[in-house]
């Protein structure tokens, strides 16, 4: 069974906001759960490897210092041609179920990397399996013989941080997409590049320049391998942690001549790219495009100072519509109340 201390700590990770709380979490409660000496999380890059460890222990500590060596020997890794690591499965697994502990001490991988401090057994789970980073939980075992009970509860422990992780990395994308809109200075053309390297209009700016400086048949701006190569370069060094990424710039010409574009990877694969248009949109309301006409109609009288009911009665709806309508209006121009909506509001459509 997977016990009182399981569903404790399950619900303490369904909980976090996040990523360094989940880790915490798990470096401090996981040992105890499945006995484990310790749990370490490491984050890696399709460019550079092993590029991040999180933990508190000495096992922490060690690989950290030694993550050269690891990546440079990754391919003496004891399982390394025995376990896809990068589509392990759903299930945790263990070092003991493919080489005997033998074969794992005395692997090139585990005496440059480990020493004198290798474990009797190890057991690997995938958390984050994106294009563009990916996270592995280790823990590290001092006794050769994995119990059912411990490999239930990683397994049960693992599905669910998968979840929270993703959770937290789709509204980190969410949130760094507002903020960069909402504090822009000038209208944004706002575009994607999936992983076929092909650009894509996202809004009516984008459209527009794509009409402008676009072939006329021209659906989607396919980029060379230089400059995938490029953009992944760059934004391969956006990531605070293995679900959290930042804006980058780089520099690229995709029409209208090498300017500077916004980055933001995903961990899809696809990046989101920004680009500030000089001057002001001549059509104010296509910056508001965000809300929906009745949104729009709503909020041109709140501006006038008309109170719910008021709007009501001159849109012909009930005041609890108007309501409802306002909650999502907040929810899309991210602020908490009415008066920074229409302050919002009108410098959307100002073009500020």
């Amino acid at each position: 069974m997977l016990g009182t201390s399981y569903f404790e700590l399950a619900q303490a990770i369904y909980k976090a906001t996040n990523f360094d709380d989940v880790v915490d979490l798990l470096v401090a409660k996981l040992p105890s759960l499945i006995g484990t000496e310790e749990a370490v999380i490491s984050g890696t890059s399709p460019i550079a490897g092993v590029c991040s460890v999180f933990g508190h222990g000495p096992m922490k500590k060690l690989v950290q210092e030694r993550t050269e060596v690891m990546n440079r020997l990754i391919g003496s890794h004891p399982i390394m041609n025995r376990v896809d690591f990068n589509n392990p499965g759903d299930l945790g697994f263990a070092m003991s179920d493919y080489v005997s502990p033998e074969e794992y001490r005395n692997a090139e991988f585990t005496r440059q990397v480990y020493g004198d401090k290798v474990s009797a057994d190890v057991m690997f789970g995938l958390l984050v399996a994106g294009v563009r980073r990916k996270a592995y939980l280790t823990c590290y075992f001092s006794t050769e013989g994995l119990s059912v009970q411990a490999r239930e509860r990683f397994d049960a422990i693992l599905l669910t941080v998968r979840g929270v992780l993703d959770r937290l990395e789709a509204y980190n994308v969410e949130r760094a997409v507002r903020q960069r809109v909402f504090g822009a200075s000038a209208p944004l053309a706002i575009f994607f590049l999936n992983q076929s390297s092909e650009v894509c209009p996202l809004n009516h700016a984008a459209v527009t320049f794509a009409e402008s400086h676009w072939l006329p048949d021209e659906a989607v701006r396919q980029l060379t391998p230089d400059q995938t190569s490029k953009i992944d370069l760059v934004v391969d060094g956006a990531w605070i942690n293995p679900v959290t990424a930042d804006w980058r710039d780089v520099t690229l010409d995709l029409g209208a001549g090498a300017s500077t574009i916004h980055a933001l990877p995903k961990l899809s694969g696809e990046v989101i790219l920004m680009i500030p248009i000089a001057g002001k949109d001549p059509n104010a309301e296509e910056a508001v495009t965000i809300l929906t006409r009745r949104q729009r109609e709503i909020m041109d009288w709140i501006a006038e100072g008309k109170t719910s009911a008021e709007a009501a009665i001159i849109l012909g709806i009930s005041p609890r519509t108007v309501e409802k309508h306002l909650e999502a209006v907040f929810q899309r121009l991210g602020v908490e109340n009415r008066i920074a909506a229409m302050r919002r509001y009108l410098d959307l459509k100002r073009g500020i």
